[in-house]
């Protein structure tokens, strides 16, 4: 495309139209324009109304993915309102059509490059100097895309395509594995990149990954200055994620025999750091709850270095501040249950002020240690501590049986569970019909299935009892009572298919599953029994729609 058209000069103090979109008299569609597609606010109000009516009916067929036509009517915005000062906008437009439509050559030589030899001042011709390093990119040239990207920042430092640029750059050095210009771009982005929302998420990923390196390189007091740039140094969030930061490169470095002294050396160096945040006084509500804070950091540091007494010190020193609690209790004990330590860790159990949370605790190490006969005598012993939620340590009880595999025991507690909360029955009674089921006591099992409220799902599970049982006619019929309910009406169907596969009716088999195909053609049984139709029996059916997951 080539144009005659005037070099127009606009105002370099544009706005984008990102945020104040949904204020303008544009149509609701603009709202969905991607912030590379806006268009200058100051432009937009010089429009006339005949301008902006030619604009929106472009705008829609872009927003419906008809590029050519949307591609149409941009060109002939640029052919009846030359001089407009829309005229940057339709022809940056025009050239994301092409885009598009892949032809990104085309984008570039007729489009892009021309807004910005037309319009050079304009905010488009930014724009568009930073879509010809993107259609670099997508021709797979990284060298000429850096270049262009690279020129921009220079050109425009402070603009918010600037960022993008330095990001885009980022992912080039990121693929070269050239690290030396990763971090050279990780501090422009969280040094010099001004400070507004749309910046924030690229400030923030620079800082990280800038403070990152350092941390790694021994750094520590260049990736703490590098978290200030994001985080201010007045609120928790920025000690927050200095630990964060440097107790994940702590963590990888321990991992490895080779880093273990820096990792040694940067982690005390964090505690100190932290160290130093610590309050004075923790007699205030809000200064415990900082110390608490802190103090379970550094524990947390100690444990990327796999220091055991000092975790446990840090543990210690936070129940002297504070008052030992469950809570500093329970992180104790955890840690001596991750070093196999499981008696000390139920003598800290022990210890806790909320004796029934002590027991209960105490009685789930045994089950973890699959221990379940004195892990169910702690359970019960609950009962004497905590009489009204007899139902809750009973329901342990059972859980713990089932783990063991002991169903006789399971079962015994779900009677009396049935005595101590009868309004669940329905719940216990499905508990000891699969109970019944696991040691294939099928009648059982469906008898305990029938005292439910669970259908038509306990339907399914009694059909699949009768099939141990060779007893066909009574599981279709279930199978068939299952099919009145609508939710599961296509896996019924199926399953009554397989069941007269399995007891050797073929005719009604391939019936069924041909039925199966014609009145569900949407579920994924009509596909299981399309394919099964054609590699069985070799009979090709139409499923008339889509499969649905």
């Amino acid at each position: 495309m080539v144009r005659s058209t005037k070099k127009i000069r606009l105002s370099a103090s544009l706005v984008l139209l990102v945020l104040l979109t949904a204020f303008l008299p544009a149509p609701a569609e603009a709202a969905r324009l991607g912030y590379l597609e806006q268009m200058p606010i100051e432009a937009f109000a010089k429009l006339r109304e005949i301008e902006r009516h030619q604009l929106k009916i472009a705008e829609k067929f872009f927003l419906k993915g008809e590029y050519k036509a949307a591609a149409a009517e941009y060109d002939k915005f640029l052919t009846l309102y030359e001089r407009s000062v829309g005229g940057p906008y339709s022809l940056l437009m025009w050239a994301h059509c092409q885009v598009k439509l892949r032809l990104v050559n085309t984008a570039v030589r007729d489009g892009f490059k021309s807004v910005v030899d037309y319009w050079p001042d304009s905010h488009e011709a930014v724009v568009a100097s930073f879509m010809i390093g993107k259609c670099h990119l997508l021709n797979g040239e990284p060298s000429k895309a850096d270049k262009v990207f690279a020129q921009l920042a220079e050109d425009f430092p402070k603009h918010s395509l600037a960022t993008l640029s330095r990001v885009e750059m980022l992912g080039i050095a990121s693929a070269r594995k050239d690290l030396e210009r990763q971090v050279e771009l990780w501090t422009d982005i969280a040094f010099d990149t001004p400070k507004t929302r749309e910046t924030a998420p690229h400030r923030s990923s620079a800082a990280r990954s800038l403070a990152t390196h350092f941390f790694q390189q021994d750094q520590f007091q260049k990736g703490v200055e590098a978290l200030g740039t994001y985080y201010d140094q007045n609120r928790p969030e920025y000690l927050h994620a200095v630990h964060d930061v440097c107790n994940s490169v702590v963590s990888k470095l321990f991992r490895s025999s080779g880093t273990k002294s820096r990792a040694e050396k940067l982690g005390d160096s964090l505690i100190s750091f932290v160290e130093k945040a610590l309050p004075l006084d923790s007699k205030e509500k809000k200064d415990q709850a900082r110390t608490r804070d802190l103090l379970e950091r550094i524990a947390d540091v100690q444990k990327s270095l796999d220091r055991d007494k000092q975790v446990l010190a840090a543990y210690e020193r936070l129940g002297k501040v504070l008052g030992m609690d469950d809570d500093i209790l329970g992180s104790m004990a955890a840690w001596h249950k991750g070093k196999k330590r499981i008696d000390q860790a139920r003598a800290i159990y022990g210890r806790y002020k909320d004796k029934v949370n002590g027991r209960r605790a105490i009685a789930s190490s045994y089950r973890e240690e699959k221990n379940y006969e004195e892990a169910v005598r702690q359970y019960l012993s609950l009962i004497e501590l905590d009489k009204d939620r007899e139902d809750q340590w009973q329901r342990d009880v059972v859980g713990t049986w089932r783990d063991a595999a002991k169903w006789d025991k399971a079962i015994a507690t779900y009677q009396t569970l049935l005595k101590v909360d009868p309004d669940r029955y329905s719940d216990y009674n499905w508990g000891i019909a699969e109970c019944r089921e696991r040691q294939s006591k099928w009648n059982e099992a469906i008898l305990s299935y029938r005292q439910t409220d669970n259908f038509p799902e306990a339907y399914f599970r009694m059909a699949e009892c009768h099939r141990h049982l060779k007893k066909w006619n009574e599981g279709l019929i279930l199978l068939n009572q299952a099919r009145s309910h609508d939710k599961v009406a296509d896996r019924a169907q199926h399953r009554i298919a397989q069941f007269y596969e399995m007891s050797g009716q073929k005719e009604k088999a391939i019936k069924s599953f041909q039925v199966t195909c014609k009145k569900y053609p949407k579920s994924r049984y009509a596909s299981i029994s399309h394919a099964h139709l054609q590699t069985k029996y070799g009979i090709s059916v139409t499923l008339g729609g889509a499969t649905d997951e």
